[in-house]
């Protein structure tokens, strides 16, 4: 026997299952298991206000991870990914994704252009673009996007140690750059509970807690 969560119209309640000595795990609506040992804390908190889809879209499960220039990544975007695959949160913004087929959710695909199109506003409009892009120190690479245009990056603050890195986001055409001390998960978290208050980011977020697969 084990305990487990049951995700039933927006509260929990612990249940025994019977299933012999498997590990813990999360039962939601769609009566799909997502294991929580070895899961990032960050991404279980996103869990219990953000339900997973049952069957999600291009997951990292079972499959070789690339590296993103020799590093591995951080290991709470690993866990999102195989736990919530392609999708949309709250109808408005996408975690980029390797192992999309989508150019627009691709993430080596948008890193590439992204990182492009914001050193081109640098080298043109440098005295009002001034970002710090990876691969310089501390550089910002590209990790997801909104439908207004704001961009989520990571900001690369190690280059040996991809669990070191932190958040930040450029609103649509702003010159200034806002930075959160958490990672990618917990700042997802943060946002949809209301817990971080983001400049770049609509209030209405944290009343629209959804993930739809795309």
């Amino acid at each position: 026997m084990f305990q487990a969560i049951r995700w039933w119209k927006g509260s929990y309640s612990s249940i025994d299952v019977g299933c012999g000595s498997l590990p813990i795990f999360l039962l939601y609506e769609a009566c799909s298991f997502v294991p929580l040992l070895g899961l990032n804390m960050s991404i279980k908190s996103l869990l219990a206000i953000l339900p997973p889809p049952a069957s999600p879209n291009d997951a990292g499960v079972g499959k070789q991870w690339p590296l993103v220039d020799g590093v591995p990544f951080p290991s709470d975007y690993l866990d999102f990914i195989n736990v919530y695959g392609s999708g949309k949160i709250a109808d408005f913004l996408v975690v980029f994704n390797p192992f999309s087929c989508n150019k627009d959710v691709n993430f080596f695909g948008q890193m590439k252009l992204i990182l492009a199109d914001f050193n081109d506003l640098v080298a043109s409009e440098g005295d009002y673009f001034d970002y710090p892009l990876y691969p310089l120190e501390n550089g910002l690479m590209p990790v997801g996007v909104t439908d207004n245009g704001d961009y989520l990056f990571w900001v690369v603050t190690s280059k040996n140690d991809s669990d070191l890195w932190r958040i930040a986001i450029i609103a649509s055409r702003s010159p200034d750059v806002e930075y959160f001390s958490a990672n990618l998960t917990s700042v997802l978290e943060g946002v949809l509970t209301g817990r971080i208050k983001s400049s770049s980011l609509p209030d209405f977020l944290s009343a629209i807690a959804r993930f739809e697969s795309i």
